[in-house]
């Protein structure tokens, strides 16, 4: 893989029948247990990157995060988007990023970007539901919830 400035980030194909496997097991869970499980799981495969340049990014970013520094986390985050525009998780933790910097309205766009990719991410769900409650806009924010709802049964907001 070439690290010039102008390389393009891979696919993620093994991720997608991972993801395909653990909404499967998600639907047939029992007990909120089973679910809080996949949902790690999920998660797992939300966060494993295309590649080392793009995990770097990914985690450079949520640590900034986790340090408060927002602004440093939304510039990470942002290269990460440059070179991996076809990456959800990109789009999910930066949007996350915006709404604690309180930037509800770009982090909507970000989320929608997300959902673009990856429709069943149920944290973008979730972050675009809270995202419309911190706007006020409740109704918009059922319709969010109940998408994630429909996804995992167990699901909390």
């Amino acid at each position: 893989m070439a690290s010039s400035a102008g390389a393009i980030c891979p696919g993620n194909v093994l991720i997608e029948q991972g993801l395909d496997q653990n909404y499967e097991k998600l639907k047939s869970a029992k007990l909120q247990s089973e679910a809080q499980a996949v949902v790690g799981k999920l998660w797992e495969l939300w966060t494993k990157a295309p590649d080392d340049k793009a995990q770097q990014l990914l985690n450079s970013g949520m640590s900034r995060m986790r340090q408060g520094d927002l602004r440093a986390a939304q510039d990470q985050l942002s290269t990460l988007i440059a070179y991996c525009p076809n990456y959800a998780e990109g789009y999910n933790q930066r949007a996350f990023a915006r709404y604690l910097a309180f930037d509800f309205e770009q982090a909507l766009v970000d989320l929608a970007r997300a959902l673009a990719i990856q429709p069943r991410h149920l944290g973008a769900l979730s972050g675009k539901g809270l995202t419309h409650l911190s706007l006020g806009q409740e109704a918009l924010a059922e319709i969010e919830f109940r998408k994630a709802l429909a996804l995992n049964p167990f699901t909390s907001d």
